[in-house]
C-alpha cells in the first residue's frame, strides 16, 4: 500500500485541515475544477475494472468523507473552486441520475428527473393564470365582513351603485 502524503493545493492555508492522501487531493482537484464526483474519481483512481454504478458510489463515498468534505469545504471557501455549471453538464446529471434510478427500478425518481429535464430543456413552463377578482363581489364581500363604511365609499368612488354592494346575494 502506499505511503500516504498530506498535499496542499497553491494559495491554500492547510493548517487545522486533516492529512488526505495524494489520491484523496487529486479527486478534490477534480470537484473544484467542475468534475463531477464520478469523474473525479475516474481521474483520480484506477478505475478500469469497475462499473460505472461501482464508480458513481464510491465517489459518492468519498465526497462524503469528513476529511475529503473538510478540504473542499476550505478549498471553496478560498475560492478556489471554478467550476461553472452549464446547461448541458446540468442535462447530463439529470440523465444520469434518471438511468441509476431506472436500474434500480425507482421510477418516481426517474420520473422526477425526466420531469426536471424537461423543464430545463423548456419543454415544461409551468404558466399561472390569475382571474381578476370581480370588483363587485370584493366589496360584497368587505361589506358582509363588517366593513360597511369602507365597502360603501370605494364602490362610490368607482361609481358602482350602493344597492348591488348590499342588496345582491353572493354568487358562488
Amino acid at each position: 500500500m502506499p505511503r500516504r502524503q498530506k498535499t496542499t493545493p497553491p494559495e491554500l492555508d492547510a493548517s487545522g485541515l486533516p492529512e488526505i492522501t495524494e489520491r484523496q487531493q487529486e479527486f478534490v482537484r477534480q470537484l473544484l475544477a467542475g468534475k463531477t464526483a464520478s469523474d473525479a474519481y475516474r481521474i483520480a483512481y484506477d478505475t478500469s475494472n469497475m462499473l460505472p454504478n461501482t464508480i458513481w458510489t464510491a465517489a459518492s463515498l468519498l465526497r462524503s468523507d469528513a476529511k475529503v468534505a473538510q478540504w473542499l469545504s476550505a478549498a471553496r471557501q478560498a475560492h478556489l473552486g471554478t467550476a461553472v455549471l452549464t446547461r448541458d453538464m446540468h442535462m447530463a446529471e439529470l440523465e444520469r441520475i434518471r438511468e441509476i434510478a431506472l436500474a434500480s427500478g425507482n421510477i418516481g425518481a426517474a420520473v422526477a428527473a425526466e420531469q426536471t429535464r424537461g423543464k430545463v430543456a423548456g419543454h415544461h413552463i409551468e404558466r399561472i393564470q390569475e382571474v381578476p377578482a370581480d370588483p363587485v363581489e370584493t366589496l360584497r364581500e368587505l361589506y358582509r365582513t363588517g366593513q360597511h363604511a369602507v365597502a360603501l365609499a370605494m364602490a362610490e368612488q368607482h361609481g358602482i351603485p350602493a344597492a348591488h354592494v348590499i342588496d345582491q346575494p353572493t354568487t358562488h
